[in-house]
């Protein structure tokens, strides 16, 4: 879907993926040992549900707004979202 979609109410199933940088330190290292066994990866989110939307939406807002509940410990700046898919639910 374009970001510039308006989204209509109703019931729908959501399906978001994100991906960020972060330092990856081995678990049991010592205190002294920590920097240097450090090294960078990406972590990923997975999040899915439902929910119904009771007006119509932006469909940036509403991706962001999944972002956010997602990735509330991390710097949003950093963040990059890979999947968002919605489902509009029939039955």
């Amino acid at each position: 879907m374009p970001s510039s979609k308006i989204i209509k109410p109703g019931r729908y199933d959501y399906d978001l993926t994100v991906e960020f940088p972060s330092t990856y330190i081995p678990e049991h290292t010592p205190p002294a040992f920590r920097i240097a066994d450090a090294c960078e990866t990406t972590r990923r989110r997975y999040v899915n549900g439902q929910f119904d939307l009771s007006a119509p939406v932006d469909h940036e807002l509403l991706r962001q707004h999944f972002v956010n509940q997602a990735c509330e410990d991390v710097d949003p700046a950093i963040v990059t979202v890979t999947r968002f898919e919605l489902t509009p639910v029939t039955a």
